[in-house]
């Protein structure tokens, strides 16, 4: 397991790096839409792995219009970016898509009422799927879109990846009490520390290289934030795995899991980092 987990990071980690750096905010959009698709398509496969699949294709294109959203508006500015001015550059446009989007999966069930088993639930799923995954992710988008953009994605992505490490490994070495069994039984307590200690660490030394301009203590602060919020995201996914009782959401990334896996830590932690920007360290 631990091979394929390096190899599938060796193949990864550079396609990921290559995006990021050269290829632009388009590059970065392009990779947010793919993957916000494969992991929805893994999330209402765990949920509703009976349900026709046409059903998961509506769910992944209003994920997708969603994303697109962020890419017309800007956390912090109140110019017009569409031909005409027919929407602004602010967060309005997200949450106008995401009203939309809502009101159109609402709507679909009514019409659907008497056709679909367990309706409720699966209404239900669907709207936690289009705000778990796609609105989170949309962070990113924002994120990017700052100045400096990129180097704060990666800056974000290091210091998760190495809490993550650090978590596997000090777990797997010294881990005997458990963080939260009824969830995930193998987190351990030791391997949480280990885990926050490494994405100090590696968001201190990432910080000087990546952001030389910012100070190294409220970057820590962050890192700390990050490590903590990252560990959650962990659990919640683990806590939605365990609720549908599935190992993995897929077996897309050998030794990895699915997408899914992949992206637990990191949903909170670009909106934690946007936000920490734009009302802490100033945008």
């Amino acid at each position: 397991m631990h091979r394929r987990r390096w190899l599938t990071a060796l193949v990864v980690l550079p396609l990921l790096l290559l995006v990021l750096l050269k290829g632009g905010r388009l590059g970065l959009v392009l990779v947010i839409l793919a993957v916000s698709a494969l992991a929805q398509w893994e999330f209402l496969g765990m949920f509703r792995p009976e349900a026709p699949k046409f059903q998961r294709l509506k769910s992944i294109l209003l994920g997708s219009l969603l994303l697109l959203s962020f890419c017309t508006a800007y956390p912090y500015s109140d110019t017009i970016c569409y031909p005409g001015g027919l929407l602004p550059c602010t967060p309005t446009a997200v949450l106008f898509i995401l009203f939309w989007c809502t009101f159109f999966l609402f709507l679909f069930y009514l019409l659907s009422y008497g056709h679909i088993e367990q309706l409720a639930q699966d209404l239900a799923v669907n709207v936690l799927g289009l705000i778990y995954l796609p609105f989170l992710l949309g962070h990113f988008i924002w994120l990017r879109y700052l100045p400096q953009g990129e180097m704060w994605v990666l800056w974000l992505l290091i210091v998760i990846f190495a809490g993550d490490t650090g978590a596997f490994y000090v777990g797997q070495a010294l881990g005997k009490s458990k963080l939260y069994p009824a969830v995930s039984p193998g987190k351990t307590w030791a391997g949480a520390v280990g885990g926050v200690i490494l994405a100090l660490v590696a968001g201190l030394l990432a910080g000087k290289w990546l952001l030389p301009e910012v100070n190294l203590r409220p970057l820590g602060v962050l890192a700390l934030v990050l490590a903590l919020v990252g560990l959650l995201g962990d659990l919640f996914e683990s806590m939605l795995k365990r609720q549908t009782q599935v190992k993995d959401a897929s077996q897309l990334l050998p030794g990895h899991g699915g997408m899914l896996d992949r992206l637990d830590s990191l949903l909170f932690a670009a909106p934690a980092v946007l936000y920490a920007r734009l009302f802490i360290l100033g945008g």
